[in-house]
């Protein structure tokens, strides 16, 4: 619709679901249809799939066989067969069905006049889409005639042409059935296209009302009148009242008589509002909380005390306990105080605050993966958290202690600090390294999605048992530490499993000899990603790029800090690790100062089961030795197709990325098995 003035195949499930067709629909079938002269059998039967299905599981009957061929009926009027009849009868355990089709009436032409605002095409998908819906076709040329659906379709011209400001709009339809098809006529009068005019708005009690009237404004002012617009502006001041403390604030929106202004009829708004008294929380109390203690509670709502009550504000700071994983649920309500002020009253039901729990996986890379976690989420009753991690996999062990307080100093500032070890090997050497981290984290906007973080690792890191030359190897045996600032704003629906929305983040971070570290180095990084539903597909789109250069009198960058390219998260038609340069003595992967990465994939599922589906990709990337080349020279690329089933945790993902562009010494394509998302 467009206004005029704005310019791998699956073949186990197919041919289970074509057994299925043959079995409901076979010589064996309990029900027979008769008697149908222009619809195929098969087209019937489907229409009646789940009662055919039904009959087979439980038996025929006299009354199974009344509603089928109720059923049966309906449908072939739904589809245009208005006189259609269905009898029915029992023969030896069947059910026959007889089946007279009457006339069949069609949609023919259908023709629109006066309309200037709405195209042709635009009026005629507003006039069929009952229909359309009805038939569950995307074939338009040969739609039924069903005179209700009609009928709605004019309604939904009228009410859409309402919602673009033209309120006296007459929409009249003259049939035409001489030609055995109904041939359709709609004659539009649009009237005149109503805009709001001024809105005159109360005097605000308080500033921040105030302040909220200049967004009102610009929302509402000269936009097209409709009946829903003085509504709209009441639940907007209204939520705007009881934000700042109204909470029993009455709002009327009434609209002028239409004025003519500009080629257009222009309708004045007046708003009136009885504010009530300004509610304010006089105090909170908490009931239901074993472990953790009431001072934390105090402590956690003591910004809304002696404040005016704002939902907004209340909600925030119940969803920030929800995040934290020692609640199951937090409930809040208002009771009133004889001094006119309100306690706030909370209701929690807390959760497990201590596990333990053993986790099992696998990774190409990797191998296979196991290890234990236990986690305390209530530290000292205070809701502070601690997670403890050991995990063991082919290619080495990793352990982690990570402390987490949500409310440093009770700030705004979550804090987190890790100390960790690691022995592992990579391709072509080993290392030791242990340290630890360190994290003050900012969240912001409305919903806390975005952050704002100051970081720091420090570290000492020991590369051994290399097979690659030292040439290529930089330092081996050094102290590290490092600090910086990220950014993140996420406009996503699902952290875990998005599905529409976009995300940003960037990272800055420096070592110098100034914070006491060996290795000296300038890092950034930065990832972009897009998610686009198209109905239940899935589109997502991602890109990465990295630097990191070395600063003073630093040599080359180590080996253990620089970055790597391919593999099931970058670049999928090579192993990981194995794309960009490598030791010619070993073959080894050496990595680099600079890397890129881009990925589009279309998440397409399986409809016969649930939570599988089939990811068709492709990606790009590149990574080179130095950083002062940086750019998107040498780009390698795949094309290739994954299976994920979903999880509650993320998706389990077999991928297989072919190499288009294949090079000597490049592999032809590359399996992964994997968990989570790509990007």
């Amino acid at each position: 619709m467009s206004l005029k003035h704005t310019d791998l195949s699956w073949k186990v499930p197919l041919l289970s679901a074509a057994a299925v067709v043959f079995c409901q629909f076979s010589e064996a079938s309990p029900v027979r249809i008769e008697g149908l002269q222009t619809i195929p059998a098969d087209q019937a039967n489907k229409w009646i799939a789940p009662q055919i299905e039904f009959i087979e599981s439980s038996g025929v009957s006299m009354a199974r066989a009344d509603d089928i061929s109720f059923f049966l009926e309906n449908a072939l009027r739904d589809r245009g067969y208005k006189e259609a009849t269905v009898d029915w009868k029992l023969e030896n355990d069947t059910i026959i069905l007889s089946v007279s089709e009457g006339s069949s009436i069609l949609i023919g032409d259908i023709s629109v006049s006066g309309n200037t605002t709405i195209d042709d095409a635009g009026v005629e998908e507003l006039l069929t889409t009952a229909t359309v819906k009805r038939v569950s076709s995307s074939d338009t040329s040969s739609l039924p005639y069903v005179a209700e659906d009609i009928k709605q379709g004019k309604k939904r011209i009228e009410e859409f042409y309402i919602l673009l400001g033209f309120g006296d709009v007459s929409v009249d339809l003259e049939t035409d059935f001489s030609n055995g098809n109904a041939d359709i006529a709609v004659v539009i009068d649009e009237g005149q296209q109503m805009k709001v005019g001024s809105i005159t708005l109360p005097a605000a009690p308080v500033p921040e009302i105030g302040k909220g009237y200049e967004e009102i404004q610009k929302d509402f002012s000269e936009q097209n009148f409709s009946a829903a617009i003085p509504a709209n502006l009441e639940t907007r001041l209204r939520a705007l009242a009881v934000d700042s403390g109204y909470y029993n604030a009455t709002i009327t929106a009434t609209p002028s008589s239409p004025r003519s202004a500009d080629g257009f009829s222009v309708v004045d708004v007046s708003v009136d509002a009885d504010w009530g008294e300004r509610i304010s929380v006089g105090s909170i109390s908490v009931n239901g909380n074993e472990k953790v203690n009431s001072e934390f509670f105090e402590r956690h709502f003591d910004e809304l005390v002696n404040k005016p009550y704002s939902p907004d504000r209340t909600n925030a700071a119940v969803e920030e306990l929800l995040q934290t994983g020692a609640f199951e649920t937090v409930r809040t309500d208002l009771v009133e105080n004889n001094d006119g002020t309100v306690s706030l009253d909370v209701e929690v039901e807390e959760g497990y605050s201590r596990t333990l729990g053993v986790y099992a996986g696998f990774a190409t890379y990797e191998g296979p993966i196991g290890g234990f976690e236990f986690r305390n989420l209530n530290l000292f009753g205070s809701v502070r958290k601690v997670d403890a991690t050991i995990e063991l996999s082919s290619r080495g062990a990793r352990g982690e202690v990570e402390y987490t307080d949500p409310w440093v100093l009770d700030s705004d500032y979550e804090f987190r600090g890790t100390l960790f070890a690691i022995n592992r090997s990579e391709e072509g050497y080993e290392k030791f390294q242990t340290g630890g981290r360190y994290e003050f984290t900012r969240r912001l906007g409305r919903e806390k999605k975005n952050a704002l973080s100051f970081f720091g690792e420090a570290s000492y890191t020991d590369v051994h048992d290399a097979d690659i030359s030292p040439i290529f190897l930089g330092d081996t045996e050094y102290f590290t530490h490092s600090a910086g600032f990220s950014l993140t704003h996420d406009r996503r629906d699902n952290p875990t499993a998005p599905r529409k929305g976009w995300i940003a983040q960037t990272s800055i971070s420096v070592a110098s000899s100034a914070i006491a570290s060996d290795t000296e180095f300038l890092k950034a990084t930065g990832r972009l990603g897009f998610y686009i539903p198209v109905r239940d597909h899935t589109l997502r789109l991602g890109a990465r790029a990295g630097a990191i250069s070395p600063m003073g009198n630093q040599g080359a960058i180590p080996i253990d800090l620089r970055f790597f390219n391919g593999g099931a998260y970058s670049v999928r038609s090579f192993p990981e690790r194995e794309l960009g340069p490598f030791d010619p003595a070993t073959g080894y992967p050496t990595g680099g100062e600079f890397f890129t990465v881009f990925n589009a994939e279309y998440e397409i599922p399986i409809p016969a089961i649930d939570g599988l589906s089939i990811v068709p990709f492709a990606d790009a990337g590149n990574l080179l030795i130095d950083s002062g080349d940086a750019g998107l020279d040498d780009l390698r690329y795949a094309i290739g197709l994954g299976i994920r089933y979903r999880t509650p945790i993320g998706p389990l993902r077999l991928e297989y990325g072919h190499n288009p562009d294949q090079r000597p010494g490049e592999p032809s394509g590359t399996f992964h098995a994997g968990f989570g998302f790509a990007y």
